[in-house]
């Protein structure tokens, strides 16, 4: 039976739809940095307004937009009513939710984002770059991420079928962050297995002071160490100087024994196959900064 015209020109958009929810094209997008940070601040459309500086941050699930940005600019979202509690800085509170017809980071283009609406969210402003928000790993679910941060440089890509590089290491997930496996090697030889927070929003990397010391990897009256030896997956470096802290008065849930920074992060080239769950940690050649 043959379709009537407008029937098959409706299908055809749904098609093109669905594939403009994903990427129109494979690019490098250029983004900025604070100096206390290793988050990528990327310049996006949102509803085709921009670009407006936005954070990406895989520590968030959520598409986070400030109200100022919402209201300021005239936007129109889609509202179903809804509500959502977070507690993203120690105080929880009930914030609407949104949704926006269209966030485009580069040549990546999403439709219809669920959006939660934040009152003041600023990460970045100590670094005088004023941002609008954060996107959170949700929307990149079934995408490949790679931030070169030497170049501050990001590519988003479909996550290929048979492209599964060496050296990666499976990534879980504990409340809001994002945690791999880690081992420390120590000056006298011999490892110790841990599990690390990767987290880009931390200035510097940090090990929890009586893991540390009982598992003889710091001295008890110093305030930080130097590791002889750090992997995670592939990556190696050697002679990483961490701070000792009291994990537990960080905001990271799970009992992790360390978190991988900032300090580290801007010096190497990060892949998340948010497909697979996979995160890759590459140094970077001198010819490649």
């Amino acid at each position: 039976m043959k379709l009537p015209k407008a029937v098959v020109l409706l299908a055809l958009l749904g098609m093109m739809l669905v594939i403009s929810t994903v990427l129109h094209a494979q690019e490098w997008t250029k983004f900025e940095l604070i100096e206390t940070s290793a988050l990528p601040i990327v310049r996006a459309k949102v509803n085709g307004m921009g670009g407006h500086r936005l954070v990406l941050d895989v520590g968030f699930e959520d598409l986070l937009l400030d109200t100022l940005l919402v209201d300021g600019a005239g936007m129109q979202l889609v509202s179903r009513g809804e509500v959502q509690e977070i507690d993203f800085y120690g105080k929880k509170e009930m914030v609407p939710v949104s949704y926006v017809s269209t966030l485009e980071i580069g040549e990546a283009k999403f439709e219809l984002v669920r959006t939660l609406l934040i009152e003041g969210e600023d990460g970045t402003g100590s670094g005088g770059l004023r941002s609008y928000g954060r996107i959170g790993r949700d929307i990149l679910e079934p995408l490949r991420l790679t931030v070169h941060y030497p170049r501050q440089l990001l590519l988003i890509e479909p996550s290929p079928e048979d492209d599964v590089p060496e050296g990666g290491v499976t990534f879980t997930t504990e409340g809001r962050f994002i945690y791999v496996p880690v081992k420390l090697g120590k000056e006298g030889g011999g490892y110790e297995d841990a599990t690390f927070v990767l987290d880009p929003g931390t200035s510097g990397t940090v090990v929890d002071r009586k893991w540390a010391v009982d598992a003889k990897l710091a001295n008890k009256k110093s305030p930080q160490a130097d590791i002889a030896v750090v992997e995670i997956g592939g990556w190696r470096r050697e002679q990483v100087p961490v701070l000792l802290a009291d994990m537990h008065a960080l905001p990271y849930d799970g009992n992790p024994a360390g978190v991988i920074g900032s300090d580290v992060l801007r010096t190497i080239s990060v892949t998340y196959d948010f497909a697979r769950d996979l995160v890759w940690l590459t140094e970077v050649r001198d010819d490649e900064s």
